[in-house]
């Protein structure tokens, strides 16, 4: 099991600032971070919102990251791109759809999103997903799988999510990122309502990672992919996505729009929208909504040749609700 803490000039760092490694698009502006000990909502704080919270905000020098004194600190304003604030607690964080995402012990972080055509497109929040997938896997020996729209689960259990959110700067419009990961939980620590529906990475691998480890890894493969991702689109992705999507031939219950829409699950578009192919073989594409196994059987790899079958069928776009 790896030590929580280590000894030199963060000792005692529940975070892991020593590990924290992020790209030069995240230190453009001298690299910013708000180490909290506690908040209502990390991506709150970060757009200006809610009440301050006491903790230390950390600079990057050019050879490493330096911490102020523990201080009371002010929600921020105006931040600059790159800029991450984290959190040792969360109380009041936000989930999709209004809905709260209750602290379970584990990495709480949100970012401005450094400027980037990227950033502004549809599906970028799929892709932070399949990404954050990527890295727990590779890296972390997880067996993570991506629930669209941006779920992180393993098997039937939730272990983490996104939430995007567009907002503004002062003149400038901005990408607010919001990642969490259940981390430190034991089967038993989750609340009652968790029971059974939630799960944490010390469960997974029975090791105890710090969230400057896992944060710091999602944030630098972001910076690497966000060029290629522009340039190339899906392209380079889809083998992964096929095979990490964990609703693809799955029958699926979707509510979108206030209206219900029951189907098989044929996969994620281009555009990070949900396809949706109904008893006549009619394929729909939706781009938002909320989507729930119907299915008692586990989820399943479904195979590339499921995947080509739905291939140049008529798609029924769904915008936005």
């Amino acid at each position: 099991m790896k030590r929580l803490f280590r000894k030199g000039s963060v000792a005692r760092d529940w975070f892991g600032l020593d590990v924290f490694q992020v790209g030069p698009r995240f230190l453009r502006d001298s690299g910013i971070l708000y180490l909290l000990d506690e908040v209502g909502s990390t991506s709150e704080f970060l757009r200006g919102g809610g009440a301050a919270a006491h903790g230390r905000l950390c600079r990057w020098d050019g050879w490493g990251w330096k911490a102020q004194k523990r201080a009371r600190l002010e929600p921020v304003t105006n931040p600059p791109a790159g800029t991450v604030v984290v959190a040792r607690r969360q109380t009041a964080g936000k989930g999709r759809q209004g809905r709260s995402w209750v602290d379970c012990g584990g990495l709480h972080l949100s970012a401005v999103v450094p400027p980037h055509r990227a950033s502004f497109g549809r599906g970028f929040s799929v892709w932070l997903g399949l990404l954050s997938v990527l890295v727990l896997r590779e890296e972390f020996l997880v067996d993570a799988r991506l629930k669209w729209p941006n779920d992180i689960m393993v098997g039937r259990r939730k272990l983490g999510g996104i939430l995007l959110e567009s907002t503004r700067s002062g003149a400038e419009k901005m990408v607010v990122a919001g990642l969490g990961i259940n981390l430190s939980t034991s089967r038993s620590g989750f609340p009652s309502p968790l029971q059974g529906t939630a799960t944490s990475t010390l469960i997974e691998t029975g090791t105890l990672l710090r969230p400057a480890e896992v944060g710091g890894r999602i944030i630098a493969r972001v910076e690497n992919e966000l060029d290629p991702f522009q340039e190339k689109g899906w392209a380079p992705y889809r083998s992964a996505l096929a095979h990490l999507d964990c609703l693809l031939g799955q029958e699926v219950h979707l509510v979108s729009g206030g209206r219900d829409f029951r189907g098989r699950a044929a996969g994620i578009d281009e555009h990070g929208a949900l396809l949706l192919e109904d008893a006549e073989g009619r394929i729909t594409a939706f781009s938002a909504g909320d989507v729930h196994l119907t299915a008692l059987e586990p989820p399943v790899d479904s195979p590339p040749e499921r995947r080509a079958a739905v291939q140049g069928r008529q798609v029924d776009e769904r915008p936005d609700h």
